[in-house]
């Protein structure tokens, strides 16, 4: 594990997925099993089948064109469920992995596109005159449905620290 919120590696163990689901296009975020952040990208929700696919089969370098944190290097195995977001285009992307055979997690994604914006800034820094502007006042330079993915991840995982065994969310898929 590297310093900060941003893992080097997943120690070659499963890491977990989150899925920041959208109409055009969804975030995607692999992290161990701390939270960490291993990789994150995003994708057109009408390759779905494709990402699904390349996941299932562990091909997680030909996902690289895709990332906008981290690499493929030392991703381990895929952990299920993977965790999805109940908003804005989830039937699509729980459709596309089903057909993959890979079981979703569906969990509530409030507050998690207010969230990734403040994870963009722990993982970028600010410079300049910009660290004196409120984190809620500053816009990411890009997209940040994969952070909001990362968000739903540590979302999730914090629900299954606070939540008794067997109470869980439900889980959809094959």
């Amino acid at each position: 594990m590297g310093d900060g919120p941003m893992g080097v590696d997943a120690r070659n163990g499963a890491f977990l997925t989150g899925i920041d689901p959208g109409r055009d296009k969804f975030g995607f975020a692999f992290a161990d099993e701390n939270g960490c952040l291993l990789a994150s990208g995003i994708g057109r929700t009408k390759d779905a089948g494709l990402f699904f696919r390349l996941l299932r089969d562990g091909r997680f370098c030909d996902l690289s064109p895709l990332f906008l944190e981290g690499s493929a290097n030392g991703l381990g195995t895929l952990r299920l469920p993977v965790i999805c977001g109940a908003g804005t285009g989830h039937a699509v992307l729980v459709a596309a992995a089903k057909a993959e055979g890979i079981f979703v997690k569906l969990i509530p994604e409030s507050g998690t596109t207010l969230r990734a914006r403040s994870l963009y800034w722990t993982l970028h820094p600010p410079g300049g005159l910009w660290r004196v502007v409120p984190v809620s006042m500053r816009v990411p330079p890009r997209d940040v449905d994969d952070l909001a993915a990362w968000a739903i991840v540590k979302e999730s995982m914090q629900r299954a620290a606070e939540t008794p065994a067997g109470m869980g969310d439900a889980e959809h898929g094959s």
